[in-house]
């Protein structure tokens, strides 16, 4: 079984999810603390600090299941306890406006992912859905400096093309693209350009191939297993092996109203329900052993399945 660091995972994080995923290899989760309970991709200081504390009151509530990771030290704590390691991440930047000291104060508190934009501009930079592709802001190129000051993990996944470029340009540390998949394959606003995939490989950053079905394939139509292959084999020849990740981006156990607001733009996030290719922890086992068998011997499988994002979070957290 192949031992699993999924870079983004929205299900529901109840006790009976931690053991199932500690049950089919998953090691370690990054999860999105502004989705907790109730999605808002443009959150303000008060709404993030409050999900935050609610996040952390309910790990708290699974301490014999959960580790959360503040050091890059706690992977390893939480896999000799056989727990799941959490890392706590924002899909935006939670609400500090220009008072970008207020970071230290997540940092404090267990922070180790934040993401640039979230699909639409802010005072940092574009996010893809920005027809401008305006790239950072000086304010922005501020904001990568002092992610890379306090050791957080800067995530690209919903940043536009033109913004992520400049961050990979303007950090010291190598950055991520925590779920997102080929723009060639799939030209969904939301999936990663060559260029940009060029860039993270070459400062050792990692793209976490994802199995939401729009960017598998374009909406309309019902990508399978071999779609998401697909993108790890092309992901995996541009940016090579040492490169890539998961970022599965599985919503299990959460209601469907939640997304409401998504399906506003069905352009980028087609239409409900969405019919994941990979949809349990188990066929993302299957997946992984499917990717030796079409060549690429156990240690790539294993690089791509948590070694290569444990790399960049060394890198970053220490």
């Amino acid at each position: 079984m192949f031992r699993i660091f999924d870079l983004l995972n929205g299900a529901r994080l109840t006790a009976d999810y931690a053991g199932h995923s500690l049950a089919q290899g998953v090691e370690a989760i990054h999860i999105t603390l502004n989705n907790y309970r109730g999605i808002n991709p443009v959150p303000d200081l008060r709404h993030s600090l409050g999900e935050l504390a609610a996040y952390r009151a309910h790990l708290a509530t699974m301490g014999d299941l959960v580790h959360v990771v503040e050091r890059f030290a706690d992977f390893e704590t939480a896999r000799q306890q056989g727990k799941l390691a959490i890392v706590l991440g924002y899909q935006n930047v939670p609400g500090v406006e220009r008072d970008l000291k207020l970071l230290e104060l997540f940092h404090g508190l267990g922070v180790r992912v934040i993401q640039i934009a979230h699909n639409i501009r802010n005072l940092y930079g574009d996010g893809c859905a920005e027809p401008a592709n305006a790239g950072l802001s000086s304010l922005g190129r501020d904001l990568v400096a002092t992610l890379d000051d306090l050791g957080i993990v800067i995530d690209l996944s919903h940043v536009g093309d033109q913004s992520g470029l400049d961050a990979v340009a303007a950090s010291r540390n190598p950055v991520s693209a925590t779920h997102a998949n080929c723009y060639t394959l799939c030209p969904n606003a939301r999936n990663k350009s060559d260029a940009l995939m060029d860039a993270m490989a070459a400062k050792g950053g990692v793209l976490g191939i994802t199995y939401l079905p729009p960017l598998v394939l374009m909406p309309g139509q019902t990508p399978a297993p071999d779609d998401v292959l697909r993108h790890i084999d092309y992901a995996v020849e541009r940016m090579g092996v040492a490169h890539v990740g998961i970022g599965s981006d599985f919503i299990t156990g959460q209601p469907a109203d939640r997304y409401q607001e998504f399906m506003k733009k069905p352009e980028v996030y087609g239409t409900w329900p969405w019919r994941y290719p990979i949809d349990s922890l188990e066929d993302q086992q299957v997946l992984l052993r499917r990717l030796q068998e079409r060549g690429l011997s156990q240690d790539a499988v294993q690089a791509i399945a948590k070694d290569n994002f444990m790399r960049l979070f060394q890198a970053v957290l220490q």
